[in-house]
């Protein structure tokens, strides 16, 4: 019965570490994302309407690339990243048509 009780606690301590790291991860995401779209809106001077899609993921290198689409270029994929500071930084394509 002890054994039994180790388990389950050990289950449960499993799930949520996993759940808390998932957690962690999808707000970190959504703060990159909100983070672009205001960089783009306040300081580069886009329209919301300009802007198609905006998604974070979790990458090697860099660690967490934003891409971007543009209603009036939406077959071109712009890649960002703020370096882990508060500086955006365009890495892909390296001779935007914008």
């Amino acid at each position: 019965m002890k054994k039994k009780k180790i388990w389950i606690t050990l289950l449960i301590l499993i799930i949520l570490v996993s759940g808390g790291s998932f957690l962690a991860l999808q707000i970190k995401l959504n703060s990159l994302e909100q983070g672009l779209k205001s960089y783009l809106i306040n300081e580069k001077g886009y329209s919301e309407s300009d802007i198609l899609s905006i998604k974070a993921s979790l990458s090697l290198m860099p660690k967490y690339p934003v891409t971007v689409k543009f209603t009036d270029d939406p077959n071109t994929e712009y890649i960002f990243t703020d370096r882990d500071a508060s500086e955006w930084t365009q890495l892909s394509p390296s001779d935007p048509k914008r």
